[in-house]
């Protein structure tokens, strides 16, 4: 779901409070491959809360990031972005038939659901289901301020911005369908600042809920309970994960807790789907992408709280991994926005 749209080919860019990610994809028949790729760290206080705190500084990244990628051919001057997470919104609605247009009901019932003002949010909408007396539609919102400052550095940056697309909806589009897992599931996305799931069932997302962990708040805990300094800390997270063998199980008591939350989390949004769609299936599995998906036994320790299958995703299945010593395992966790992204540039015919 995004907020402008494209038929020109572009490249995809991830922005995250830590880092920029570009993928650019090249489409022979049906399928893709990764023409360009590269990936820059980002000063801190750059961003902060998915907002641009540092134009200057960010413009200065952005242009560093297009400069040094890797692969070969033309990098696109058009370009997909992601929006931030936490500056966004996504629901589903059920909107009897009227007389007006499916966005003028929109219009009329988003003040009594967005948790912001809804003159100070763009919003864009798809229609996943039609029945003769109602359909059911999956609407995106994201602040204005947000769109605009984003719109206005990418262009200073010599970009014509062609979409901006929610996350969730990104990171569905390469792992169930691009993947063709179609299976009912929860996608939970472990990020550096921020995490989040998704409900996928019967062809659409259902809902998407903000997770109470993220990278920098785990390394934070792992620092003040060890004494640790963060780098340390973020190293220890890496190579200890959930293994009550190393450090003493120091490192795997800490995150057990923050695991604990996340099970609480995922549970009660299985409950309430249970409880509040009628026409549902259960989810078959869970599946873990981002950074923090590079935790140590962390899949296998939420199958046991969850009693889901529990998997990391898999981002290579359909497409070649170019550069497998670049591409780590690891590292290919923190690409799937950026594949995603791509993926629509690429102008395969079912995204447009």
């Amino acid at each position: 779901m995004g907020f402008l749209s494209t038929t020109e080919s572009s490249f995809g860019l991830d922005i995250s409070q830590r880092d920029i990610r570009l993928v650019q994809l090249a489409k022979h028949g049906k399928k893709v491959d990764i023409q360009l790729y590269s990936e820059l760290h980002l000063p801190v206080g750059c961003l902060e809360a998915g907002e641009i705190k540092n134009p200057k500084v960010f413009l200065e990244s952005l242009k560093k990031l297009m400069h040094t990628k890797h692969g070969r051919g033309h990098l696109s001057d058009e370009v997909i972005t992601v929006l931030p997470e936490q500056k966004t919104f996504m629901k589903i609605f059920d909107l009897p038939k009227e007389n007006i247009s499916v966005r003028e009901q929109i219009v009329k019932i988003l003040p009594q659901h967005l948790p912001f003002d809804p003159e100070s949010m763009y919003f864009d909408f798809q229609v996943i289901k039609r029945e003769p007396t109602r359909r059911t539609v999956l609407v995106g919102a994201c602040a204005k301020t947000i769109v605009n400052s984003y719109f206005e550095i990418l262009n200073q940056a010599g970009l014509s911005v062609v979409a901006m697309e929610i996350e969730a909806s990104v990171i569905d589009r390469l792992l169930i369908e691009y993947n063709d897992e179609k299976d009912p599931q929860i996608i939970i996305d472990f990020g550096a600042n921020r995490s989040g799931l998704f409900l996928y069932d019967q062809g659409s997302i259902k809902f998407t809920v903000s997770l109470p962990v993220s990278g920098i708040k785990t390394d934070q805990l792992i620092a003040s309970t060890l004494s640790l300094d963060l780098e340390k800390a973020e190293q220890a997270k890496i190579a200890c994960g959930m293994d009550p063998a190393k450090a003493n199980g120091a490192i795997c008591d800490i995150l057990n807790k923050i695991v604990e939350e996340v099970a609480v989390s995922v549970t009660q949004a299985i409950n309430f789907y249970d409880n509040n769609f009628p026409e549902h299936q259960r989810p078959a599995k869970i599946v873990l992408c981002g950074g923090g998906a590079n935790m140590y036994n962390i899949n296998q320790t939420l199958q046991n709280k969850i009693g889901l299958p529990t998997i990391i995703s898999d981002p290579w299945k359909n497409i070649k991994n170019p550069n497998p010593s670049y591409f780590t395992p690891q590292k290919s966790q923190s690409f799937v926005t950026a594949m995603g992204l791509a993926l629509r540039g690429a102008n395969l015919e079912k995204y447009l």
